[in-house]
């Protein structure tokens, strides 16, 4: 295959902070010609030149647009009249009030695939609450499973709710696009962050409407199985994560770290056993753990068949043989005088080329390609619309 599998499929993007952005730039990197609408005043507020924005918009073109003005509004809907997509996260209701909303763009594309995700849905008592990921992980209740025993809730420290809802909105657009290419039909695609993280745990919602209980915190512990947590290792705050899932590898464990006593302990004798005295069994295991490197450790354990592998801390990303081995990091070129690496598609997919990466463009990079090139508009007319900051 010479092509990428989403060349020629257009996208209007229209989204801000994570979720849309790491959607479109999926769709981007994988052939998709995604034409990002900003404008001046929003971008100088959410610091465009930060590391998050150009992780996030790389690969993609962009546009400076003042929707606000009606000649700004009219370049949108003809830009949608090309596309193939649209997609938003602005709060519930703003692009209706911009008069661009999905009736709306059904007029202008009929066929069209709009895309909208919010935090807490477009529908429902909350459907006007502002929720960024905070928000959507508490309320979804990932943060009361996060949590600390007899503490308060603990935050998951990444966006994880945004990049999970991310990866679900591709997948929804790439099924749109087959619909559309079988019956002809466009589709709207409304997207809710916290079911989608209530998705991903389905089981906290079963053990409560089954079994009547909360499972709780469970800090680095397991419902079910134990060992299972992270143990401090050799050197300044390293760790090593071990799960014990069957009886094979606990008995593969207990001989591993020479503790073949362990295995005829009471106390450790079954996986009942195990988790309800799992504070002791942890203990010991720290023992032996902080003798040994993390790595050390990984390799001793992996060798029969036991999982087990280092905490990696940034730095510890950046430098692990094994993902660079892999090519998980791509050099894009320089930003602001220092070398700007980015994270790869998470997959790789056997017969199509290289995945299109390039330096996220600044702001407004592409208005002349747009209004020129797609749109057929003249030097002069461009010209005028910048003048009167309709491309602001």
């Amino acid at each position: 295959m010479d092509k990428l599998p989403l060349d020629g499929v257009r996208v209007a993007d229209f989204t801000q902070v994570v979720q849309g952005p790491y959607a479109t730039q999926m769709l981007a990197q994988m052939g998709a010609e995604v034409i990002k609408i900003e404008t001046e005043s929003r971008n100088q507020d959410e610091a465009r030149n930060s590391a998050g924005f150009a992780r996030l918009n790389c690969s993609k073109r962009s546009m400076t647009l003042n929707l606000k003005d009606p000649r700004g509004l009219e370049v949108a809907k003809s830009l949608v009249k090309i596309s193939d997509i649209v997609i938003e996260n602005f709060a519930t209701g703003v692009m209706e009030r911009l008069g661009l909303g999905y009736e709306a763009l059904r007029k202008v594309k009929p066929d069209i695939i709009m895309v909208s995700s919010t935090g807490l849905g477009s529908t429902g008592t909350f459907k006007d609450a502002i929720a960024l990921y905070a928000e959507v992980q508490n309320f979804a209740g990932l943060s009361n499973l996060t949590g600390y025993k007899n503490g308060r809730p603990g935050m998951v420290g990444a966006m994880w709710a945004d990049h999970l809802t991310g990866m679900l909105l591709v997948f929804a657009m790439v099924t749109a696009l087959r619909h559309r290419n079988s019956t002809g039909e466009g589709q709207y695609i409304q997207a809710c962050m916290a079911e989608n993280v209530i998705a991903a745990m389905p089981e906290l919602v079963l053990d409560c409407s089954v079994n009547g209980r909360d499972a709780g915190p469970q800090e680095n512990g397991d419902i079910a199985m134990a060992p299972h947590g992270v143990y401090r290792s050799q050197g300044f705050d390293k760790w090593v994560a071990i799960a014990v899932t069957n009886e094979k590898e606990w008995s593969a464990f207990c001989k591993a770290t020479g503790h073949t006593e362990w295995a005829k302990d009471e106390r450790f004798a079954d996986p009942v056993s195990r988790w309800h005295h799992q504070e002791e069994l942890d203990r010991l295991i720290t023992q032996w753990t902080l003798q040994r490197t993390d790595y050390e450790a990984m390799h001793i354990l992996q060798k029969v068949g036991v999982p087990a592998g280092p905490i990696l801390d940034g730095a510890g990303l950046a430098n692990d043989p094994h993902l660079n081995e892999r090519g998980c990091y791509i050099p894009l070129g320089e930003m602001e005088g220092g070398p700007y690496v980015h994270v790869v598609q998470p997959f790789r997919l056997s017969d199509v080329p290289q995945p299109f990466y390039k330096l996220v463009p600044p702001i407004g990079e592409d208005n002349s390609y747009v209004l020129g090139e797609l749109l057929g508009m003249s030097e002069a007319e461009i010209t005028r619309l910048a003048k009167d900051k309709v491309l602001s």
